[in-house]
């Protein structure tokens, strides 16, 4: 975070850059087309996440028309319930958001 004074005010900035990555944070295996496959999109009920995850849906639909999409919803900002963590476990690869 870094705070910049404006006209007698100041600004807070927040960077989003994350802490350095250990060996335990790695990328998801990616598959090699995302068609026939299916995506689920989960939404962590901040504000504008579900406008965001249908524009990314309306991308993917264009390019990869043969996918078929699952919209899921966390109960809260915080972790994922084991439910809601076995149903996205169906999916080929999912795609979430933070909204506000």
């Amino acid at each position: 975070m870094t705070a910049t004074a404006v006209e007698n005010r100041t600004i807070l900035l927040y960077e989003p850059v994350a802490d350095e990555a250990s060996d335990q944070d790695r990328l998801a295996q990616r598959p090699p087309t995302l068609n026939g496959r299916v995506i689920g999109l989960l939404d962590n009920t901040k504000d504008l996440v579900d406008t965001l995850l249908g524009e990314v849906k309306t991308l993917l639909q264009n390019d990869f028309p043969q996918t078929d999409f699952r919209y899921f919803r966390k109960e809260s900002v915080s972790g994922a319930t084991p439910e809601l963590m076995e149903q996205v476990s169906t999916c080929d690869a999912v795609v979430t958001a933070v909204g506000d």
